[in-house]
C-alpha cells in the first residue's frame, strides 16, 4: 500500500518545479525590460537618472557597475562600450 503523504510530496515537488520555472521567466522578462528601457541592471536599487554633469564619480560607479553586468552576461560588451561613453560625455 502506497503512503497517502507521497502522493502529495510529489504534487508539492512538482509545484515547486513549475514555480521555479515561472521564477526564471519572470527573471528574463525584467532583464528584457530592463534592456529596452536601458536601464541598468544591479542587485541594489538604482535610478534611471544620468549623473550630474561634472560628477566624475558617480560616472565612475556607474561604470564599475556595468563592467560587473557585462562580466557576468547580462550585458554585452557593445551595450558596455555605449553606455560608459554616454556616461563619460556627461562629466
Amino acid at each position: 500500500m502506497t503512503d497517502p503523504n507521497d502522493e502529495l510530496r510529489e504534487q508539492l515537488d512538482q509545484i515547486a518545479r513549475e514555480f521555479g520555472k515561472a521564477i526564471e521567466q519572470a527573471g528574463g522578462i525584467a532583464r528584457q525590460a530592463a534592456d529596452d528601457l536601458g536601464w541598468a541592471r544591479s542587485g541594489s536599487r538604482t535610478s534611471n537618472r544620468p549623473p550630474k554633469p561634472g560628477s566624475t564619480q558617480v560616472a565612475a560607479d556607474a561604470i564599475r557597475e556595468l563592467g560587473k553586468l557585462r562580466d557576468e552576461g547580462l550585458i554585452s560588451e557593445y551595450e558596455f562600450e555605449a553606455k560608459k561613453a554616454e556616461l563619460l560625455r556627461r562629466v
